[in-house]
């Protein structure tokens, strides 16, 4: 039987829920081959493309330019974004096939009365600029569970939501680890994570469920996913955080160094500074503009 058994105690949460799935249909016993086959065939063009197009987005999207709002501003004012790595593309790769190979095991895994829908398309909320040359407005959403109160109630405690909008990201060993920690809505999301979410949780109207935000580590295949609850609160603070930052990108004002203002020497890791190697793509602009000492 490859479904996931109904537990002796439901689970706490949807994201204990989706960790038990994800265990469950990783397994070479519960794998249903007609899926593993169904969802690699979906890799293949991303892998493809993963080395051979370049990676440097040119306009605003969830996914990017939105962790900082200097970012925001810097692309809607026409800079040109630093590129990435020319090595990149195995990162991309990589993280192309776990998703699809966590698709595949969720949906093997998933119990009668629960629905698994896998990179839905979506379309940008009304707010989100109408601009066909700076902002994208489209995209995917990895994961909506959803589930009949009948069924949920046998494994998912009183009180958890009916649908629950779930994003993954694969994370080398440490990030995996910090991962874990994180605070969301108070920790430096220079990956912008949050900020995708946010959007994407507003798309599709699950804004007062929360979101989750699964953690692969993509350096020891064998760990556990690592499935974190972002709160609602937390996701609307950040959904006003984002519409300021394309409010004052649209209207032409520099924001400064703001996500080194709210994060501090944590920011280095992101912003590429004090020694760092982290990667951002107005680095060089950043520091030609320096308003403030921040090591």
């Amino acid at each position: 039987m490859s479904q996931l058994p109904v537990p002796e105690k439901p689970y706490p949460d949807w994201s204990r829920f989706l960790a038990a799935l994800w265990q469950h249909g990783m397994s070479v016993q519960n794998m249903k081959p007609e899926l593993i086959e169904e969802h690699i065939r979906n890799a293949t063009p991303n892998l493809v493309g993963a080395f051979i197009k370049r990676n440097e987005a040119r306009t605003v999207r969830p996914s990017s330019f939105l962790a900082c709002a200097r970012q925001t501003y810097f692309l809607v004012s026409g800079e040109e974004p630093e590129p990435m790595p020319d090595n990149i593309g195995s990162t991309f790769a990589v993280g192309h096939l776990l998703h699809e190979v966590s698709y595949a095991a969720v949906r093997s895994a998933l119990p009668d009365g629960f629905d698994a829908q896998t990179e839905v398309p979506v379309y940008l909320p009304k707010w989100w600029p109408a601009d066909d040359l700076r902002f994208n407005h489209s995209g995917h959403v990895d994961l909506l569970l959803s589930a009949q109160e009948g069924p949920r109630s046998e494994y998912i405690a009183e009180g958890a939501p009916e649908m629950i909008l779930v994003d993954f990201k694969t994370k080398g060993g440490f990030s995996y680890k910090k991962h874990g920690k994180t605070v969301f809505g108070e920790d430096a999301d220079g990956f912008g994570y949050l900020a995708q979410l946010v959007v994407y949780a507003d798309a599709t109207k699950t804004l007062n469920a929360g979101a989750i935000l699964a953690g692969i580590n993509r350096d020891s295949l064998t760990q556990p996913l690592k499935p974190r609850f972002v709160e609602p609160k937390a996701l609307k603070d950040e959904l006003v955080r984002v519409k300021a930052a394309i409010g004052m990108a649209l209207e032409g004002q520099d924001p400064g160094e703001e996500f080194l203002v709210r994060h501090g020497k944590e920011a280095n890791f992101f912003c590429g500074r004090a020694g760092k190697p982290g990667y951002c793509a107005f680095k060089k602009v950043c520091k030609e503009r320096e308003t403030r000492d921040y090591e």
